[in-house]
């Protein structure tokens, strides 16, 4: 009897009626569309040198970061042209002044992905800060310093790579002050964490004490000159829209102006807390929408991270498929959405929906498993998959 499963593409889940060709081998099947889908990847997409990175059409940034980041067109745009400026003053220097970014969204928007993506299409390091764990120089926590030193770990000990490396400071929003008046008490993690980030965050050479390990036995210290690393700062800044919302006006106004929107500028940013000097370093401003849900659906289906397609490669390795419902992909991405976690919560209703498939993998491929189903039931009542036996 014909293996039903060798008549869809593994990749998309198209079956041989919905595409030109379907290429099959003893146990799975791709599409022609598939096929030439990986040949761009990996024709076009291979990581960018920084001696290359000149060179690069911002166009062609902005396509590798479509290929993992579903939606946040303009934001993506936005961080292409910003980055192929802020490299390209690197090879001329004295054109461009040294302009950091800093994107600001919701939970799950994409922040964090879009920095990660960057790094790796130019090739370079790339180190996540939270900025909440930072503190000036001689309190307990971790000195700002200590960024530069990760850096160069992500480096694997290369200075020069590292000074041409890309940080994200996370959590940015956390560290602003209070109120927009001067504190009189000292403010070791906020107000003068940011104090202490001026100097690297424009660029300095700095002193940075190694930890001590097999690259750095003695633990020695080692300038690092921050002049040619770009910051990328991110943080959802709750309560931002409130500060936008009162230069529209106050008392009677039409309700439609109160829902145009309206670009967060560096003053909004002074506003909620940021001292005018970091605010002053930071040249690109960059908003994240929260994502729709039928965006949501598409990074369920289409994304090249999408936890489901991780998954569905990972059950291939046994010679099992893996679907899902439409109407389970509905769900889930209606969850995110009403939840405001966004694309990060995808990933838990997968791990959750099919940790006992997991658990029970040996046991059921002895039963003569081949096809796994993800349903409403699964994620709405925690129900078991359904199962496809070879005997079924």
């Amino acid at each position: 009897m014909p293996d039903k499963n060798l008549d869809i593409c593994a990749f998309c889940g198209k079956t041989k009626e919905d595409v030109n060709k379907l290429i099959a081998s003893d146990t799975v099947s791709i599409c022609d569309e598939c096929i030439d889908r990986c040949a761009i990847i990996l024709q076009d997409n291979d990581p960018k040198t920084y001696d290359e990175v000149a060179d690069i059409d911002p166009h062609v940034i902005k396509e590798f970061l479509d290929s993992d980041i579903i939606g946040q067109d303009e934001a993506k745009i936005q961080v292409a042209v910003s980055v192929f400026l802020h490299y390209k003053r690197l090879q001329n220097p004295g054109i461009l002044e040294k302009s950091n970014i800093c994107m600001i969204g919701p939970t799950g928007s994409g922040k964090t992905l879009i920095a990660k993506t960057v790094a790796n299409y130019l090739d370079v390091p790339f180190y996540i800060a939270d900025a909440t764990t930072l503190t000036e120089s001689g309190y307990v926590g971790d000195d700002v310093e200590s960024i530069l030193a990760s850096l160069i770990e992500q480096a694997n000990g290369d200075i020069d790579r590292a000074e041409r490396g890309i940080i994200f400071l996370d959590e940015v929003d956390k560290i602003a002050r209070k109120s927009e008046n001067v504190s009189i008490t000292r403010d070791v993690s906020g107000e003068g964490v940011q104090q202490a980030l001026l100097k690297i965050v424009e660029g300095t050479k700095v002193k940075v004490q190694m930890k001590r390990n097999r690259k750095h036995p003695q633990g020695e210290s080692i300038e690092v000159d921050t002049s040619n690393i770009l910051f990328m700062c991110s943080g959802a800044f709750v309560g931002l829209e409130n500060i936008q919302n009162k230069e529209k006006g106050i008392g009677f106004v039409h309700y439609e102006n109160i829902k145009e929107e309206t670009s967060v500028t560096q003053d909004h940013l002074v506003k909620y807390g940021l001292i005018p000097e970091f605010v002053g370093r930071i040249g690109n401003i960059i908003t994240l929408k929260k994502l729709t849900i039928k965006e949501l659906q598409d990074i369920i289906l289409e994304s090249n991270i999408s936890p489901f397609l991780q998954y569905r490669k990972l059950f291939l390795t046994e010679d099992i498929s893996l679907d899902i419902d439409k109407e389970a992909v509905a769900v889930i991405a209606e969850k995110c959405h009403s939840q405001d976690i966004g694309a990060r919560g995808i990933k838990n209703y997968f791990d959750k929906s099919l940790k006992q498939t997991i658990y029970n993998i040996k046991s059921l491929k002895n039963k003569g498993l081949i096809g796994i189903k993800i349903t409403v039931d699964t994620v709405d009542n925690n129900k078991e998959p359904k199962y496809n036996y070879t005997n079924d």
